[in-house]
């Protein structure tokens, strides 16, 4: 199977409301930054990686040269997805959290499958959307109307543009996303 070149956005730029505000990718996770086992995940799927991020700007460019903050004031993934896609070179864009370290190998090319009349195709686990989804950069536009209309709410976006949902059930333990310093010890 030929596949297309895609670029990726990690989602680094959150709060750490319910992490003490820690910076949620560079959180040590199995002796590596949560980042690093997402970029591990994601290394033979796509071919460069944008990451958005709000602070440690130097260190995330241990991870990919290119790391972007957010637009504007009100951080969230809306607003790192708009500020990352630009920096994009291919595209098609994949689009995941730092925060998800058990990415399944097979992720992209699921996505692909189901995406041929849908500009996003997104994941879905137990009737759940995950923020793990394929998008076109043709989208940017779309995204920042939503933005300046003072709308950041991702999920909504999302479901205005009619997107094809991928059910991951049988993987539903790879989107375990780490939202807590507890979730951790289990792990």
């Amino acid at each position: 199977m030929n596949t297309p070149s895609v670029s990726c956005i990690i989602l680094a730029g959150g709060e750490g409301r319910r992490f003490h505000h820690a910076d949620k990718g560079l959180v040590e996770f199995n002796g590596q930054p949560l980042i690093a086992h997402v970029m591990a995940a994601l290394k033979h799927q796509v071919d460069d990686v944008v990451i958005s991020a709000n602070r440690n700007f130097e260190r995330y460019r241990a991870f990919s040269p290119s790391v972007v903050p957010d637009v504007n004031e009100k951080h969230g993934p809306l607003s790192g997805i708009v500020a990352a896609l630009p920096v994009c070179r291919h595209e098609q864009v994949l689009v995941v959290p730092c925060d998800m370290p058990f990415l399944p190998d097979d992720l992209l090319a699921r996505l692909l499958a189901g995406s041929a009349q849908h500009d996003i195709s997104i994941a879905e686990v137990q009737d759940r959307l995950q923020l793990v989804l394929l998008m076109h950069k043709s989208l940017l536009a779309s995204a920042q109307d939503r933005l300046a209309a003072g709308d950041y709410r991702l999920m909504q976006w999302v479901k205005a543009c009619s997107p094809a949902v991928i059910n991951f059930d049988d993987r539903a333990a790879a989107f375990k996303n780490i939202n807590e310093a507890r979730e951790l010890d289990g792990l």
